[in-house]
């Protein structure tokens, strides 16, 4: 069983993850020096949700998000509903994944082959997946430093900047400020988890505040990162250059202290790895529970998501299917199982309750 701690951990672990380097690129082609406040909308956008999934949550408090879409529907929808979340989950699981061994290939090992980094990272993952919950979330608090280091490597681009660059403030339209904070909500998935991992939870109280307060963590660490690119790049580089972060780090020179990308992107593949052993873990263990009398072992069935996400890596490759497809078809199902879904479900709960 976990506490309000290990939800905490589990939470931004989940939330951050390879898209972080790539992050204030995307977000001024969308909202351009504005961006940072997209970003605490987008954070506002997330605690809606929040709320929303909190209300599910105290209708059924010791149940899995895919027991109640059972009971708020009926059984045959609801395992529809399941099996389609579990797809998305390796959905999300692929996609990064693929990012990854991207960012490592071009990074650190140009010449090494993208598909060792894949196997050796989705392994990695596995190690750890095929943990208990707790195990998990204990391992994710051990992992706290790395947040610091980034930080204090964040801080090391103070040295050259210019506050005058985010200036003025609000000067994009709200229009493309909106899209921006859609944007930047969409980078801080990972706190549906919460509904996944419910059944886990101790009887404790403040898992509202445990939950906000990871969302406030997030929101500020991902305006700090973008703020730091902001000041520290001109407007042409941060248009331009896909990875600003990383490149921020590669620019610092010290005599004690070279490479920081290279440091920087060895501690967070743990951060990265911790999201795919997230969603790779809810869904081994949701379907071992419905399927515990044909497969005996949960080890079996992560095996398979392995091989099922690594599968896709020939078609990606050989261009059987193009890279840009898969990436963008997450706009089409991030709001159907993050924001649709969950709202129809509390929709129909509700006016259940109000018909009985």
């Amino acid at each position: 069983m976990i506490n309000n701690k290990h939800l905490f951990y589990l939470i931004i672990f989940t939330q951050f993850g390879v898209a972080i380097t790539s992050f204030p690129n995307n977000m001024y082609k969308v909202a351009g020096h504005d961006g940072w406040i997209s970003t605490l909308v987008g954070g506002m956008i997330v605690q809606i949700l929040i709320l929303l999934y909190y209300s599910l949550y105290k209708k059924f408090p010791d149940k899995s998000f895919t027991d109640y879409t059972k009971i708020i529907t009926n059984p045959f929808i609801g395992t529809c509903i399941n099996i389609c979340y579990y797809v998305y989950f390796l959905y999300v699981v692929l996609v990064v994944s693929m990012r990854f061994s991207d960012i490592i290939t071009i990074w650190i090992f140009p010449k090494s082959p993208s598909w060792l980094i894949l196997i050796l990272f989705l392994l990695t993952a596995y190690i750890v997946a095929k943990n208990d919950i707790l195990t998990i979330a204990r391992t994710y608090v051990l992992c706290t430093f790395i947040f610091l280091i980034f930080i204090l490597f964040l801080l090391s681009a103070y040295d050259n900047v210019h506050i005058g660059r985010i200036l003025p403030i609000g000067q994009y339209p709200i229009k493309k400020i909106g899209s921006g904070a859609y944007s930047s909500f969409l980078e801080m998935l990972g706190f549906e988890i919460f509904l996944f991992i419910a059944p886990n939870f101790q009887d404790t109280k403040k898992k509202l505040f445990t939950l906000t307060f990871a969302n406030f963590f997030t929101t500020i660490f991902y305006t700090f990162i973008i703020i730091t690119s902001y000041i520290r790049l001109s407007n042409k580089e941060n248009s331009y250059i896909i990875d600003p972060i990383l490149y921020i780090f590669k620019t610092y020179h010290s005599k004690m202290i070279e490479s920081l990308d290279t440091i920087f992107l060895s501690l967070w593949t743990i951060v990265i790895c911790a999201t795919v052993v997230s969603y790779i873990y809810i869904v081994s263990e949701d379907v071992h529970k419905r399927l515990s009398l044909i497969v005996k072992n949960r080890k079996s069935i992560l095996l398979f998501i392995i091989i099922v996400v690594f599968a896709f890596y020939p078609l990606v490759s050989f261009h059987l299917i193009r890279r840009e497809t898969i990436v963008n078809f997450g706009s089409y199902l991030d709001p159907l199982f993050i924001i649709i879904i969950p709202c129809l479900l509390f929709l129909i709960n509700k006016v259940r309750g109000l018909i009985s």
